[in-house]
């Protein structure tokens, strides 16, 4: 640890005197410096070693440069760039105040201060999205609180680290590919179409974390508050979140149907653009309105909203002659062996353990991500391995990925799970380079199977 502080050091020279290092997240360390020409405290941020080893470090420097012409009076811009000892690393000013993270752990906070909070970073995601830049990665320890303002840091470092590891991943071809393909973010705030993989995930990535982030503020905690990073992956992917006025009763119509509008599982369902939320944000509606519904009206809404939903799937799939509460027909021998009736729901696994090689953990999680993407659009309720009650589910699906250089064996199973015993299984060889096709042909085999009840059928 010291050994990179004094290298960072000697590379800053006399321009910057390092005073102390306030550690740091996932991606980087953070040292505070003084910049010793203005007088003024800065931030280097150096990139983690991990991330740094995947990376092309010119491509990178390059990125974070682009970054850097961002100039908004609430976004924390990048000073300069380089590297030290083979890591890259950007210098930010030193915001004197606290980060978002550190006021949620006071407690929620007031309908008021939340609107306020909001519009600042708002103003930066518009200002910021109008030049093609998307964050990737909004979360509280991203949002500064400094004074009346609120100041949004590290944008774009995500996609310049994503950038920047496919670049150097051409560039050096015995290099691991570990997360090509795979967006950084955090979890908690990450998109559904994030948490997919989707190469065509926008703008709207960062209007899904902010709905988090503002269900966080008025409520102390996140939707899917507690969970493993994987089972919150599957949880973005699957699961609603409890409606807002469920978890808090003073909150203007106006506000609760925003934050709940961004965090809509479609992007297409969510608010265009950030200048959307900002109009609502600054009406007066958006702190003395009329306040939320109850939790019942508002839960029968969405009941109502996914059986219509759910109608309008079993209709489609009536046409074309498959429909979903009929999907295994009983033969008298079937009831024998516990297939009499049609799983209510199916569990998809994330694979914890279910991963064998380097860099196969990440293709395990992306095939668990498009299997269960695939079965929800089908019209079939999947449901998290950690969700209560979810052992009595009918049907589990459980993913493998075995991954030797730069070929990979994906195997996928259906099994009871009690008796635990295989129904179904089909195995895909593919090659790295071919992941995207690979996710999608597993996914459409698993749904196939249970649509077309082959579950019923042991595997040989």
């Amino acid at each position: 640890m010291a050994h990179l502080e004094r290298k960072l050091q000697e590379h800053l020279g006399t321009s910057y005197a390092i005073q102390s290092e306030l550690g740091g997240g996932g991606m980087s360390r953070v040292f505070v410096a003084d910049d010793v020409a203005l007088g003024r405290k800065v931030v280097v941020k150096v990139l983690n070693p991990t991330l740094a080893a995947t990376v092309s470090v010119q491509r990178f420097e390059r990125e974070i440069m682009m970054i850097a012409k961002l100039n908004h009076p609430n976004i924390v811009p990048v000073l300069s760039a380089g590297q030290v000892d083979g890591l890259p690393y950007f210098i930010m000013p030193y915001i004197d105040g606290e980060s978002l993270r550190g006021r949620i752990m006071r407690g929620p906070l007031s309908v008021r201060e939340t609107v306020g909070i909001l519009k600042d970073v708002m103003r930066a995601l518009a200002y910021a999205h109008s030049v093609g830049i998307v964050h990737r990665d909004i979360k509280p320890d991203n949002i500064l609180l400094s004074g009346a303002a609120a100041v949004v840091t590290d944008f774009g470092v995500a996609k310049a680290v994503s950038a920047a590891r496919e670049r150097g991943f051409q560039q050096q071809p015995g290099q691991s590919i570990t997360g090509i393909g795979i967006s950084l973010g955090t979890p908690q705030y990450m998109a559904p179409e994030q948490a997919a993989a989707d190469p065509d995930a926008d703008h709207r990535v960062d209007l899904y974390a902010i709905g988090i982030v503002a269900y966080e503020m008025l409520v102390g905690s996140p939707p899917f508050h507690g969970r493993t990073p994987q089972s919150l992956l599957a949880a973005q992917l699957t699961e609603l979140p409890p409606p807002l006025p469920s978890r808090r009763y003073d909150v203007p119509v106006a506000l609760s149907d925003l934050v709940m509008r961004c965090l809509e599982k479609d992007p297409a369902d969510r608010p265009r653009i950030a200048t959307e939320l900002l109009r609502v944000l600054e009406s007066p509606e958006a702190i003395s309105g009329p306040v939320a519904a109850t939790p019942e009206a508002t839960s029968r809404r969405r009941w109502q909203f996914w059986m219509t939903s759910l109608t309008t799937a079993l209709g489609v799939a009536a046409l074309g002659g498959l429909i979903l509460w009929s999907l295994w027909p009983q033969p008298a021998s079937e009831a024998a062996n516990g297939l009499s009736t049609a799983p209510e729901e199916i569990v998809v696994r994330v694979p914890a353990a279910a991963a064998i090689g380097q860099g196969s953990e990440e293709l395990a999680g992306a095939m668990t991500a498009s299997i269960t993407t695939a079965l929800v659009r089908a019209g079939v309720r999947v449901v998290a391995d950690t969700t209560p009650g979810a052992r009595m589910a009918a049907l589990y699906v459980e993913t493998t990925v075995q991954r030797a250089g730069t070929r990979a064996r994906a195997q996928v199973r259906l099994f009871r799970a009690a008796p635990d015993s295989s129904l179904w299984a089909d195995q895909l060889d593919f090659t790295i380079t071919d992941s995207f096709t690979a996710q999608d042909s597993i996914a459409a085999r698993v749904t196939r199977a249970v649509l077309d009840g082959s579950a019923r059928l042991r595997a040989p």
